[in-house]
């Protein structure tokens, strides 16, 4: 069984991730801390980092040449102005870490500053994104709207329309909640020429967009805030600035997140989403262009009217349809009928049509179609019946027209958009590189005999050796050996990174635990990792997995060492536990015991018989005690 997993470093939200590496050139440890906007990152050979600020998204790029990741590609998701930072293999011999920028947002290149602490010690500070101008927002705060009605309880509703040809999916239509929320200060959703509005209550909240593959849905998400009891599960038919609908719904309780997903065409703008404290809710506007640009309504002086949701519409009469005609100019499909009337739509991949459905309608008697000829802006329109409720429409555009958004123009009257088609080919920024200082250089030796009080001192204890040679595991394997293998490929991973190692044993001799406990007192050790390997009877060679003891202040750090272990080494999770183990009872400093594996057990023993099954856990280890010296800032 394979385990991921991600280390919460510290209540600020500091995450660190560290990558798994197969070679010796390798990224050891990288973390980015959102509270100051920085990021570091660690190698185990010197880098010299490359950098540059790329557009659509806006990101920052930094390539470390020569350096492998060496595991599956890793990333930490942000909310704010920071969306995502991920680290994965670019090239070959080049690690690639990307800091992506929310939507909207950008830094000055000019800003962003590089210091090598060392040469395979690199810090990188980021500037405050900032975001482009906003569009002007009214004046006047919006009124509140009235909450929505719940359904008479007495009228059955109408049936379900189906269209066995086309199969669209039918939106739900959830009744909204009669009771109200007595936290929310304002209720309601409001259409304003700069976009829609929406009522909050909880304060700022923490806003992230997504947009779906087929950019047809876009989703926002605003955590710390409630909502209008009446909005949560409606689905708004809206039909204005080239959205045809906006679902709510509840994401999750605590804390609390609203999700908004408004239903686009495929070539809209991306939509973006402001708090305003005066206002007392969010603004949702396009990107990059006025709202009102992305409607082509008509002409006439008839007033655009309040949006109902579906399950306010009315459900009496049936309304019907009197005609689908072609406006004058040819720009709009205009679909009139003699009531109150609402409509869902979308692509129909199948028909290769635009589709229409109208419920709660009929066809007239003498209904009217468009006059259509070889310069229509549509190849075909097709109107039927669908069942008794439901009228079906479907458009074929013709050649180098493309279909926009469903309007409602008024309560009788449906505009389709019809646009030619004109073909764009998006701005490309080129990338802007970012200089980069040389590191420095001038790092102190590091003292191999004489520790000085000030640096940091790790101890390593490889189990057993010499006379006592622990376990005897599956084909004769013998724990001393394991454990010595590992300790030293620790000792050499963590003294690369400055760490000052004392090892309890560096070869096969015999050390009492009173011996092993003195080395540690002597030297006046800060933290204190035993090496061992595992074993049960030899009836059960199912039983595999990995162990980490601690006995009092070692706990932070067994949890440390293991989650890391099990992030980055396929093997099986017994737990840490807490033991009286004499090295964990007797040592002054945090100790942990790893057991690295059972080597009675069929999965751990034929892995642990491996030279690179023994460095991968050894990488792991020292990983985990790099990680627990960052989180406690001993360095």
């Amino acid at each position: 069984m394979r385990f991921r997993w991600l280390l919460l470093l510290s209540s600020s939200l500091t995450f660190s991730l560290f990558s798994l590496a197969a070679q010796a050139r390798e990224l050891l440890f990288w973390q980015y801390d959102r509270n100051q906007n920085r990021l570091e990152f660690t190698t185990d050979v010197g880098v010299q980092p490359t950098a540059q600020l790329i557009s659509n998204p806006t990101r920052l790029v930094i390539d470390l040449p020569g350096i492998n990741v060496g595991g599956p590609s890793t990333n930490q998701r942000l909310s704010g102005a920071i969306r995502e930072v991920r680290v994965g293999q670019f090239e070959r011999q080049t690690t690639r870490i990307v800091v992506e920028l929310a939507p909207g947002y950008t830094i000055d290149p000019q800003q962003v500053k590089f210091r090598g602490i060392s040469p395979n010690q690199w810090t990188v500070q980021l500037p405050q994104p900032y975001r482009g101008s906003l569009p002007v927002l009214p004046n006047p705060a919006p009124p509140s709207l009235p909450p929505a009605q719940p359904p008479t309880r007495t009228q059955s509703p109408p049936p379900r329309p189906t269209i066995p040809r086309s199969n669209p999916t039918v939106p739900r239509s959830n009744p909204s909640n009669p009771r109200s929320n007595p936290g929310i200060r304002r209720q309601g959703f409001q259409i304003n020429r700069n976009g829609f509005f929406v009522s909050t209550d909880g304060g700022k909240p923490i806003i992230q967009i997504e947009r779906s593959r087929n950019n047809r849905r876009i989703n926002i998400d605003l955590e710390g805030v409630t909502i209008a009891d009446s909005l949560l599960g409606e689905d708004l038919e809206v039909n204005r600035y080239g959205v045809s609908q906006i679902e709510f719904e509840k994401k999750k309780d605590s804390p609390p997140i609203v999700r908004m997903t408004l239903n686009v065409d495929s070539d809209s703008p991306d939509w973006l989403a402001s708090f305003s404290e005066r206002l007392g809710g969010v603004l949702i506007f396009p990107r990059g262009v006025p709202a009102q640009r992305l409607d082509n309504g008509p002409t006439s002086k008839v007033p655009t009217k309040p949006i109902q949701s579906r399950s306010s519409a009315n459900t009496g009469k049936l309304a019907t349809i009197g005609s689908v005609e072609l406006s004058s100019n040819q720009t709009q499909l205009l679909i009139k009928a003699n009531q109150r009337v609402r409509a869902t739509s979308k692509w129909d991949p199948r028909s290769k049509a635009y589709q229409i459905t109208i419920p709660n309608a009929k066809l007239a008697d003498k209904f009217s179609g468009p006059q259509l000829n070889t310069t229509s802006p549509v190849s075909e329109v097709m109107v039927r019946q669908e069942d008794k409720n439901t009228v079906l429409i479907l458009v074929q555009p013709s050649n180098g027209t493309r279909i926009g958004s469903l309007n409602q123009l008024n309560d009788q009257l449906l505009a389709l958009q019809l646009r030619p088609f004109i073909s764009r080919r998006p701005t490309r920024i080129p990338p802007r590189s970012i200089p980069v200082p040389p590191p420095n250089r001038t790092r102190p030796p590091i003292p191999r005999r004489q520790v000085p009080k000030e640096r940091l001192v790790v101890v390593i204890d490889a189990g057993h050796g010499g006379k006592d040679p622990g376990a005897i595991g599956l084909g004769g394997i013998q724990e001393k050996d394991v454990n010595l293998s590992i300790s030293r490929q620790v000792e050499a991973l963590l003294e690369k990174q400055g760490i000052q190692v004392v090892m309890t044993r560096s070869d096969d001799r015999f050390i009492s635990l009173d011996g092993r406990v003195q080395v540690a007192e002597r030297t006046d050790a800060d933290l204190f990792v035993s090496i061992h390997a595992n074993a049960i009877g030899r009836n059960r060679p199912d039983v595999s997995g990995l162990e980490t003891y601690y006995y009092s202040t070692g706990q932070s750090l067994a949890q440390t060492i293991h989650y890391t272990i099990l992030r980055s080494v396929d093997i099986r999770d017994r737990r840490t536990r807490r033991a009286r183990f004499y090295v964990l009872r007797k040592t002054s400093m945090p100790a942990v015991l790893v057991e690295v594996g059972f080597l009675t057990g069929y999965e751990d023993s034929a892995k642990l018989k491996t030279s690179a099954y023994r460095s991968q856990m050894a990488r792991a280890i020292a990983r985990g005690i790099l990680l627990y010296i960052r989180q406690n800032r001993l360095t």
